[in-house]
């Protein structure tokens, strides 16, 4: 890359992101807590800068300080004790736990670190689309194909979500398939593993999936039509991109290995048996609008739209240019008669990915029946990516050959604007005003465009017009996504807040969870300071956890805001929940069993005075052993006294009899707790079930003096373990098998790739 390219990407990454990347600034809406308990009882409740991406603050940036908690404190991010009363972190793929980025934004406080992956993302998304684009086309082109794919408005909606941190790989994953087709060698081979590699370890395993799925079509498109060769090369360059990408598996194994074990188990599954995903949202001639002229019907962070110009309906615009380059591209293939070229390519693309984005038949059907597991609305980076390679080369071609194709497509894309804005039937003139300012960039890009077309001598000066323009629109479609807000506004502590962390401190060897009645503390956000709530709002929380909850306190688990009313119930005992949570009006009733701790302007802390220990030992055993009737046998007993199983390991008369009829209760103590690795200290005269609040998870491990026993599932979806009479050293902690396995194979497989230039010389001279 030129030195000068590679300063201009620098220097408009610098503009975009000023504030955040110099001042004590953030680029995230954070401000969203604002509207929920405490903060939004303690101080005024401010205008929010985006009520949109309140995904960020409420799961996204949560995630990311429980990995960089994790790192910092030099453990592997595996575990996640503070949501769902527990479940595998790394398995959560959106918590990027592994991300490289990531990683190398760890010195950095969390705000700064956030804005520092946005900016690396930038810089790859820049970087890799003018590289791919390179190869083919002239610099300048080159620089506004990257321009337009780095700042569409996918990438900029969603800059800080992890299908983002996968999407700006997609250039290197086209480009590193292009050069292992083009020639086989051993660096072509491992740049391929390593962008899949990153691409997995980013955090968005759907994304992965859609990009492995079109890069296949390039593949074959490249070997079989563009650049026909013999048809055992074509085959072996493809089974060696597929031998890349099989290698880059085994580099994130440590992910993937978590990921496949985990996720039978999670909501997210659970949810996808019963209803999986249908068509995509957005699919109509009303969306459709938006997803090309994002503000037609107002711009959705800053005002509430009249149409649907929400922040999914958004992200496949890459600049009317996009629109105008598929024209003319069109023209130039049908002008010049040539049908097996990379444009060829990228319009039948384009025509596919349309079709599945807008739910067209037969297309649409098909990919959803393939990917039925995945969110394919999600397509939409793919328009974007497409439309920046069209205006390359678009753009390239009128500077290279005939200017009448892009002249054409120019007037086409103008003659549809002006179209959709004569028969669009708006409620008001106002809004048909908002329509007209929203597709003024985009009319002037048009403008200059032709004016590149007409102006043949001054055509590269005109072409860099062209260029900047298309960064106006982009920047002005995407304007007010990610706000810029002060340091500050990262979730401020609250008096309420600083006194559940000095209950906290206090009880360090008896370890508690609270819960917060409704809105408060709503999830995550209880995790910024290190409050383990029962609640949770992840898919990969554990499934048979959320029906527990679902079961015995109401919680309507599938609400985006599954905000928690039943304080009434029993199973708060048992999950351990020592203290309520609530806004300043809350009240839980029931004074002998809920005690006022704290009481201000910004909520209520109510200490539950009968909550059960984390590990405990059932006096009464229930057993069940009928399917169809555990459920029910859930409901009907206080789990907080009762212990209900379907299996009940018994090797003697005494434990069947110590069990099922107890006459004493064993002492435990909890001597150590970091969980999920807890100590305790058991003394018993009997055989006995000690039962838990922690949820059974692949991977929990049981060891009385040393000796591991065997875990057993109480309660329908927690742990518990059965001892003999004595005394006993007990230690539980979480050893995900599956991920050790994944990284010392991933270790193996990286000193392989290194260690491969040199020892192959040495294997051939000696054979």
């Amino acid at each position: 890359m030129p030195w000068r390219v590679a300063a201009f990407f620098y220097a408009l990454v610098l503009i975009y992101l000023f504030r955040p990347m110099t001042g004590q600034y953030v680029n995230l809406p954070v401000d969203f807590v604002n509207i929920l308990p405490p903060w939004g009882d303690w101080g005024h409740r401010p205008t929010l800068s985006n009520a949109e991406m309140n995904d960020l603050p409420l799961q996204i940036v949560p995630w990311a300080h429980q990995v960089r908690e994790a790192w910092l404190s030099l453990h592997f991010p595996v575990w996640n004790a503070l949501a769902g009363c527990g479940y595998p972190l790394l398995a959560n793929g959106q918590s990027s736990a592994m991300s490289p980025l990531r990683l190398l934004g760890l010195p950095l406080p969390l705000g700064y670190a956030m804005t520092s992956e946005a900016a690396m993302k930038l810089l790859i998304a820049l970087t890799f689309m003018y590289l791919f684009c390179r190869r083919h086309y002239d610099e300048l082109p080159s620089a506004i194909g990257a321009i337009a794919f780095a700042f569409c408005t996918f990438v900029s909606t969603w800059l800080h979500f992890p299908m983002v941190t996968v999407a700006v790989w997609l250039p290197a994953a086209f480009l590193a398939l292009e050069l292992l087709i083009e020639r086989r060698t051993y660096p072509r081979f491992v740049f391929a593993a390593v962008v899949w590699a990153t691409m997995l370890y980013g955090g968005h395993p759907e994304t992965v999936t859609h990009v492995t799925f079109f890069g296949g079509l390039f593949a074959l498109w490249i070997a079989f039509v563009e650049r026909p060769v013999s048809r055992l090369d074509a085959v072996r360059s493809l089974a060696l991109a597929a031998a890349a990408i099989f290698v880059a598996a085994l580099l994130a194994a440590p992910f993937l290995t978590t990921f496949a074990e985990t996720v039978k188990k999670s909501q997210r599954f659970q949810e996808l048996q019963i209803r999986a995903n249908g068509e995509a949202p957005f699919s109509n001639f009303p969306s459709a609008i938006a997803t090309f002229e994002p503000n037609f019907y107002g711009h959705a962070p800053a005002e509430k739209p009249w149409g649907p110009a929400t922040a999914e309906s958004i992200t496949g615009f890459a600049g009317i240019l996009g629109i105008a380059s598929f024209f003319a591209l069109l023209f130039r293939a049908i002008e010049q008669r040539r049908f097996r070229s990379r444009e060829v390519f990228l319009l039948i693309l384009a025509l596919i990915t349309t079709g599945i984005v807008f739910n067209w038949p037969v297309i649409s059907s098909l990919f959803h029946f393939a990917f039925r597991l995945a969110a394919n609305a999600r397509l939409r980076l793919f328009l974007c990516w497409i439309a920046a390679a069209m205006t390359a080369a678009a753009i390239d071609s009128a500077r290279r050959e005939s200017s009448t194709p892009f002249l054409l497509g120019v007037l086409t894309t103008a003659g549809l604007v002006s179209y959709v804005l004569l028969k669009v039937s708006f409620p008001s003139a106002a809004m048909q005003q908002t329509a007209m300012i929203a597709v003024f960039p985009s009319i002037i890009v048009l403008l200059l465009s032709a004016l590149f077309v007409l102006q043949a001598r001054a055509r590269h000066i005109a072409t860099m017009l062209v260029g900047f323009a298309l960064i106006a629109e982009l920047w002005n479609a995407s304007d007010g996504w990610n706000p810029v807000l002060p340091i500050e506004a990262m979730y401020p502590k609250t008096p309420l807040i600083e006194r559940l962390e000095r209950l906290q401190a206090a009880a360090a060897t008896n370890p508690f969870r609270i819960v917060g009645a409704g809105a408060a503390l709503f999830p995550n956000t209880n995790a910024m300071y290190g409050f383990a709530d029962i609640r949770t709002h992840d898919p990969m929380a554990n499934g048979r956890y959320l029906g527990v909850l679902r079961l015995l306190a109401n919680l309507e688990t599938d609400n985006y805001f599954a905000n928690w009313q039943n304080a009434k119930t029993t199973l708060l005992n048992y999950l351990n929940v020592r203290y309520l949570v609530g806004a300043h009006n809350v009240d839980p009733g029931d004074p002998a069993r809920y005690r006022l701790v704290y009481d201000g302007r910004d909520g209520r802390i109510f200490e539950n005075l009968d909550v059960k220990p984390r590990f405990f030992a059932a006096h009464d055993i229930v057993l069940e052993f009928r399917h169809n009737m555990f459920a029910q046998t859930l409901v009907e007993h206080d789990l907080s006294k009762q212990a209900v199983v379907n299996i009940l390991p018994v090797d003697s008369d005494r434990m069947r009899q110590d069990l099922l009829h107890p006459t004493s209760d064993p002492q435990v103590q909890i001597v150590e707790a970091r969980d999920p690795d807890f100590r305790l200290r058991i003394h018993s005269a009997r055989h006995a079930l000690i039962v838990s609040s922690q949820p059974f998870w692949p991977g929990m491990r049981i060891s009385l003096n040393g000796n591991p026993i065997r875990p057993l599932a109480v309660n329908g979806a927690f742990l518990g373990f059965t001892i003999p009479p004595g005394d006993w050293d007990v230690r539980v902690d979480y050893f995900p098998v599956s991920f050790y396995w994944g990284l010392a194979g991933a270790l193996t497989t990286a000193l392989l790739l290194i260690a491969w230039p040199v020892v192959r010389p040495r294997l051939l001279r000696r054979g």
